[in-house]
């Protein structure tokens, strides 16, 4: 898809985000959901397709955050706190790709505190705001929805009856959120709002990124490297290393170029290489995937008041006893989708080096053998030429490719040693990639995966890129086990409560051993920009 055949509205985007907790131990998930919204009134235009969710300190640095797949608005997902994390006041920075172009000012911010298990520092704080401005206005109470429970107080390890039941009133399309944990963990009283006024409308100059309508993106630029100068219609490659495919898009007229990349998970190596250009030497510029302006954010003295302290230990302790006694899921890293064929499907011909004589050079085998394929001279540069009566297959270049990168310099793959190569598949037929013609798929594949020890183009760059964030979303109802102590510091967690035909729903939750004030709280996500909420609190103690 090229960036320049992207159109949408300027409307600017806005994002909710609802969390399990406001209180943490480093290294814990922090749960959450969230929904995307236009700021104005634009209910028939596509979404984005992903939100991005940064941990930051109040002065905008960075601690972790992750891309999140958004399915009909709504995202729900968690946030792991690395485990080094110091003790202080936090933000979740939430945006969308989109509202990049915008100010940092429209982003959703939600203050999280942190607690160290171990370590004596805090973070800074300054004490005051003296940053942006920010209102915190009471959570409207939701008024068509009730939640009860069965008692007020229950013992340790006593099944909890709730229930949560609307009027006819209530917004069937909003998303219904449940947690369940100590009270002093959750901020009940206020949300974090701008009071300043943020922009509604993009400016058409203001425009760089572009919105995420199939998935994750990539966006960068193409620039001449001795002048600095932008290359426009020219044709980009990137491969993702592994999945057997290449994506081809070419530069608008500023030099910028952006590809939609499939939904994986986890971390992958991608190669993205420029075209061939006469007399030019090619830099390619890869845009961030985060939003790196700098923001200052209200940063008061980190400080707990008694019920604080308390349920900051008690979320400490719990949090030692599921490392140290509890059997903890190794989350396997997700992997590349291995497949059996290339993009391309069946080649015409498949030339194996091992069934021929060893000879010197791999042009000799296009040349020696009776192929469909020889390597010609013109202008005195080597290229590759199908043979063929199709008349297609002579006015566009073939794509050339090794281990699925594409390479544009024939002299370069014809550098390659033969004994590193396993076989070269031919495709003899015309073949359209995005947007480009191809006259036919030359398909060099290595013995070992290694690109056969190519120097790849100079114009090409190897990144290391961040897909889609993975979270076992499933709700937090119960203990692990009989014989497994009770650590639980968030004793319920379920983002998408269902409702039944009669606007009802029962729900039964082990009481946690740790004895305290609870809080169940209900939360109300519409399709606007308006979080509501409703809760009762109950009391776990031991009898005497």
């Amino acid at each position: 898809m090229k960036s320049q055949e992207l159109s949408y509205n300027s409307a600017l985007e806005g994002v909710l985000v609802s969390t399990d907790r406001n209180m943490y131990v480093s290294g814990e998930k922090i749960m959450f959901s969230s929904n995307v919204f236009f700021s104005h009134n634009h209910t028939d235009i596509e979404m984005n397709r992903i939100i991005i969710i940064e941990l930051i300190t109040p002065e905008g640095n960075r601690v972790t955050g992750g891309k999140f797949l958004v399915e009909n608005q709504y995202s729900m997902g968690c946030l792991q706190i690395p485990e080094e994390t110091t003790t202080g006041n936090y933000y979740l920075k939430s945006y969308t790709r989109w509202m990049r172009n915008g100010s940092t000012e429209g982003y959703n911010y939600l203050p999280v505190r942190i607690i160290h298990p171990s370590r004596a520092e805090i973070l800074s704080g300054k004490g005051h705001f003296d940053s942006l401005k920010f209102d915190a206005p009471d959570f409207e109470k939701i008024k068509d929805i009730e939640i009860l429970s069965d008692k007020s107080a229950y013992s340790p390890g006593e099944k909890m009856q709730i229930s949560i039941s609307c009027s006819g009133k209530f917004d069937s399309s909003a998303k219904l959120s449940l947690t369940i944990a100590q009270k002093s963990s959750i901020d009940l009283k206020n949300s974090l709002e701008k009071n300043a006024d943020v922009p509604l409308i993009i400016k058409a100059e203001n425009l760089q990124y572009f919105p995420e309508f199939k998935g994750v993106s990539l966006s960068g630029k193409l620039l001449e490297k001795v002048s600095g100068k932008a290359l426009a219609g020219t044709k980009i490659n990137l491969s993702v290393l592994g999945d057997k495919d290449i994506m081809v898009t070419g530069t608008d007229s500023l030099g910028r170029f952006f590809f939609s990349l499939p939904d994986y998970f986890g971390h992958h190596d991608l190669f993205l290489s420029a075209e061939n250009l006469t007399d030019r030497s090619t830099e390619i510029f890869i845009d961030n995937d985060f939003c790196i302006r700098p923001v200052n954010l209200p940063n008061p003295l980190f400080h707990l008041n008694e019920d604080e302290k308390a349920t900051a230990l008690n979320l400490v302790v719990n949090y030692i006893i599921q490392k140290r006694f509890q059997k903890l899921t190794i989350e396997e890293k997700p992997e590349t989708p291995v497949y059996n064929t290339s993009f391309y499907g069946e080649p015409s011909e498949v030339l194996k080096l091992e069934n021929f004589v060893d000879l010197p050079s791999l042009e000799d085998y296009f040349n020696e053998l009776p192929m469909m394929v020889k390597v010609r001279k013109i202008k005195g540069k080597k290229h590759f030429k199908f043979y063929t009566t199709q008349g297609e297959m002579s006015i566009f270049e073939p794509l050339v490719l090794i281990d699925w990168v594409a390479v544009n310099d024939a002299e370069r793959v014809l550098a390659m040693p033969p004994r590193e190569i396993e076989r070269i598949e031919l495709l003899n037929a015309p073949y359209v990639k995005g947007n480009v013609v191809y006259g036919g798929i030359i398909s060099f594949i290595s013995k070992k995966n290694d690109f056969a020890g190519i120097d790849l183009p100079t114009s090409g760059t190897f990144i290391r890129y961040r897909f889609l964030e993975e979270c076992d979303q499933k709700p937090v109802n119960d203990i692990s086990g009989k014989h497994q102590p009770d650590a639980r510091n968030t004793i319920y967690w379920n983002p998408e409560i269902i409702l039944n035909e009669s606007g009802y729903a029962e729900i039964v939750v082990t009481a946690p051993e740790t004895s305290g004030c609870y809080v169940l709280l209900v939360r109300s996500m519409p399709l606007n920009n308006e979080i509501k909420q409703r809760w009762i609190e109950i009391e776990v103690k031991v009898s005497k």
